[in-house]
């Protein structure tokens, strides 16, 4: 047993809530059919804001977990961010000085997986071997309502899964709107009517 405390030291979690208005869906938890006869549903996504909004926060979030632990940007081994987009990753590195080199980049391979971004990046990076026994590893996240939140992890000895599957995701063919369809049945979207809108 190691006398260094070992997993989540410290984390932080926040809102910027004078942002929501720039990702929302217009009166989402109402049914269109309330306002219109259109069920073509609208989305305000507002990308230079949510991008500004989004380094922003996260660089507050990671302010705190750094100061409450003591540490600067010199003391992290390695940097594991939301993987939104790269520009995101890559303003969020160069505002905290921080060299790419040390950052787990998996846009390329996943796309923006959402909440699933930062524990698949890790995966990957215990996989190829990036993470290192002893290694202090900062990540950072913004999401839903433009939440932000960071967390220092100091990571144990073990860099070895302590199982493996045998199991692999389902091949598919379709687009996004086949994988959807039920969804948009269920719901009464026309899927048509937003290929046609887009």
């Amino acid at each position: 047993e190691s006398e260094t405390p070992t997993g989540l030291l410290s984390g932080h979690m926040s809102c910027v809530p004078d942002s929501r208005e720039c990702l929302h869906l217009p009166s989402w938890g109402m049914s269109p059919l309330h306002f219109t006869d259109d069920l073509f549903i609208s989305l305000n996504f507002e990308g230079q804001e949510i991008f500004k909004s989004a380094v922003k926060g996260m660089s507050d979030s990671i302010a705190q977990v750094l100061e409450k632990e003591g540490l600067t940007p010199n003391d992290i081994d390695l940097f594991i961010p939301h993987q939104a987009n790269l520009r995101i990753i890559q303003s969020l590195a160069k505002r905290l000085d921080f060299p790419m080199e040390k950052v787990v980049v998996r846009i390329d391979e996943y796309a923006n997986t959402s909440a699933a971004s930062i524990p698949l990046a890790m995966c990957d990076a215990l996989q190829d071997g990036t993470i290192k026994p002893g290694m202090t590893i900062l990540t950072a996240t913004f999401g839903a309502g433009l939440t932000c939140g960071a967390g220092v992890i100091k990571w144990g000895e073990r860099v070895e899964p302590v199982g493996t599957s045998d199991k692999n995701i389902p091949e598919f063919e379709g687009t996004v709107f086949d994988l959807m369809a039920d969804s948009f049945v269920h719901y009464g979207v026309d899927a048509e009517h937003l290929l046609t809108k887009a």
